[in-house]
């Protein structure tokens, strides 16, 4: 029998390649949107080689530009001795010990969704502006939502990473305040983009409201993309580099990035934490996850590369994992893709949506005043005056667990010790404010005592743990279905102190568990931690212990001076306040209120305090209607007259301190 020559083996190998993998995705654009027309088969077909168990492909198996790269400055690796410039360790969260990631993902609920495509490339991409913007206040997440709806690269069904630069190059991206991810095959125009719902008014029912697109918002943007293992082949002094040595170029100088990788059954069951190493004759990328960093094992001398993945913070390495670098370990040194966000957004009117002849101009009385309203806002926007979101309990009994001290009843207490201002946003110059939020989108809901407590109770959190990576986000969605004391029913209106004693006895788990519909479920385990499966459908997830986070102790403070006491000494708290019409159309500065108003039918969470240069005292206050109000979703508010009835009624909550996780968080 005739040996068989290696050219000839090679090339039946890349031919081979070529028919399992199939062509490249083509991409088309159609009225404004970027398709993926998946080459028959781009995704291997069920039962072959790139089947993993109950893994759907979510990805082209080749990232594909459709008008090509866009590269205007030259490439990491090409301004770098590699060989002796590069870190021998990257780690985006812990850098001098500042966590530069944000938020981890779950693109399995509230039902499956093969938006890994999306996912792998906002991720990175809201990693960069955070870095660009020096982990200041406000952390962005872009929303990956308005990809799905405008068909920017794909589907639910599947899509192509490269798009998704494009179309933010062209068109721009909002955070996810404009567009919650509900993980389903959205409409893009006239609401898929941003959107917000309004309380309905009769004949309409009062849930689940009238939503329409919003005005004004802001979009971020891209100044150059293209393929992480483009460019030369050389570095600055003309050493041949490698996809690997490019990729670690990328990652140290400009951040996360977005790649491409060959799932298996193994991977996506059994990976529980380590350094996971999986080769193949070939690999056919059929999922997109980020790139975060790179390292060195000490006890092997391994290198492996440092993921974060979109499944939840219960998969592998609370949501990361750690793979062997070279050796082609599953592929994920073969189709990289990176962007490079403009630092600032920009803030502009859809054409579909400006009016003509309306300004938002203030009026002659309102020039004198410390703050700015938008003309645009009308009442009953985001509040409804006769169903307020924060009920009173119907009983004025104490309901508190206080097991040590206030801190304004302390005995060392000292009032003169209590500084001007302090702000979550900005400690000791690092922000500790975890993700802006939007409780009226996907569809209206009056779940502000859920938003003001888990927010409030967040922060704190990060405040205890120094800001360290990785950023927890706790789940309003559990509070709105489970919590029934003192009258509250869900998006009808609740209780913040009976969100603090339910707390307390069940725990709340993070935002991959139970990410926020806007509509109340039932209370059970589903809908405590769940996840989705294209085969098995959806079901319940039982979260790892320490990932359930509870409260060791809560109670009331009201007053101006015990206010500042507590979150100068123990972070931000949830307070309610009356909502009048110039505080809905709050656009910016110290708020002062002329109405007298006092009566609690909203909840906000008082985050810092502080005084203006002519001596304005104030209030730090964060909303939760979305970053096109006020200060990106902030205000700041009258303070020591008790403006609004704010320091009339506010709950505290002190966290058990976590569980800190291991694996790669204790090693990097």
């Amino acid at each position: 029998m005739a040996r068989l020559s290696s050219p000839f083996i090679l090339l039946m190998i890349s031919a081979l390649a070529v028919l399992n993998c199939g062509c490249a995705a083509r991409v088309v654009p159609r009225s404004g949107r970027y398709t993926a027309i998946l080459a028959s088969p781009a995704f291997p077909e069920e039962g072959t080689s790139g089947e993993a168990g109950t893994h759907k492909h979510c990805r082209t198996t080749k990232a594909t530009f459709l008008t090509g790269e866009r590269v205007i400055s030259p490439r990491p690796h090409e301004q770098l001795d590699v060989r002796n410039d590069l870190p021998t360790h990257v780690f985006w969260g812990d850098v001098d010990g500042v966590n530069y990631l944000t938020e981890t993902r779950n693109q399995h609920i509230p039902q499956y969704c093969g938006s890994c495509w999306a996912m792998g490339t906002t991720a990175s991409l809201s990693d960069r502006i955070k870095i660009a913007r020096n982990a200041t206040f406000p952390e962005i997440i872009l929303a990956p939502q308005v990809l799905i709806n405008c068909r920017a690269g794909g589907s639910c069904e599947g899509g192509d990473p490269a798009q998704v630069y494009e179309y933010i190059a062209a068109h721009g991206i909002p955070d996810e305040t404009c567009q919650a991810y509900e993980a389903r095959d959205g409409k893009c125009k006239p609401m898929g983009i941003c959107e917000d719902c309004a309380p309905g008014q009769p004949p309409q029912p009062f849930l689940p409201g009238t939503c329409k697109p919003v005005k004004r918002y802001k979009r971020w943007t891209l100044s150059e993309y293209g393929h992480v293992h483009g460019g030369l082949d050389v570095d600055a002094v003309g050493w041949p580099v490698s996809n690997a040595e490019k990729m670690k170029a990328e990652l140290a100088t400009r951040g996360p990035i977005a790649c491409g990788i060959h799932v298996t059954d193994k991977f996506y069951s059994d990976y529980k934490g380590g350094i996971y190493a999986e080769s193949h004759l070939l690999n056919f990328m059929n999922h997109e996850l980020a790139v975060v960093g790179y390292g060195v094992d000490e006890a092997s001398g391994e290198e492996y590369w440092i993921g974060r993945n979109s499944w939840g913070t219960y998969w592998g390495e609370s949501g990361f994992f750690r793979i062997k670098m070279h050796h082609q370990n599953l592929g994920i040194e073969s189709d990289c893709t990176f962007g490079v966000p403009v630092a600032e957004p920009e803030e502009r009117e859809p054409e579909e949506l400006m009016t003509d002849g309306v300004k938002d101009e203030p009026s002659a009385d309102q020039k004198n005043r410390l703050f700015s309203i938008n003309a645009f806002v009308k009442k009953g926007t985001y509040h409804d005056y006769n169903r307020p979101c924060r009920l009173s309990p119907p009983s004025k009994e104490v309901r508190e667990l206080v097991r040590t001290v206030r801190p304004h009843e302390a005995p060392d207490y000292d009032k003169t010790k209590i500084p001007s201002s302090w702000d979550i946003r900005d400690v000791d110059g690092v922000n500790l404010a975890t993700i802006n939020r939007n409780q009226h989108i996907p569809q209206y809901c009056g779940s502000c005592w859920a938003h003001g407590t888990t927010s409030s109770m967040a922060d704190r959190i990060n405040l205890m743990r120094g800001g360290k990576f990785p950023e927890i986000d706790l789940a309003p969605q559990v509070l709105v279905d489970c919590v029934s004391g003192g009258g509250t029913d869900g998006c009808n209106g609740g209780d913040p102190t009976s969100a603090h004693v339910w707390i307390a006895v069940n725990g709340v788990p993070e935002e991959t568990c139970q990410n926020y519909q806007a509509k109340k479920n039932e209370c059970d385990d589903f809908h405590f931690c769940q996840d989705c499966d294209p085969v098995k459908g959806c079901f319940a997830k039982t979260p790892p212990a320490k990932r359930v986070y509870r409260i060791q102790e809560y109670g009331q403070v009201t007053g101006e001076e015990a206010m500042m006491a507590e979150i100068f000494a123990r972070g931000p708290i949830a307070c309610g306040l009356c909502v009048t019409e110039e505080f809905e159309a709050y656009k910016g500065g110290i708020f002062t209120d002329a109405t007298g108003c006092k009566d609690q039918d909203h909840e906000i969470s008082i985050a810092g305090f502080g005084e203006d240069e002519e001596g304005n005292k104030y209030w730090v206050g964060r909303n939760s209607w979305g970053t096109f109000w006020g200060e990106d979703g902030w205000f700041r508010l009258q303070r020591g007259v008790n403006a609004l009835g704010i320091e009339d009624a506010c709950d505290w909550a002190v966290p058990m301190m976590p569980e800190e996780p291991q694996g790669l968080f204790t090693r990097v």
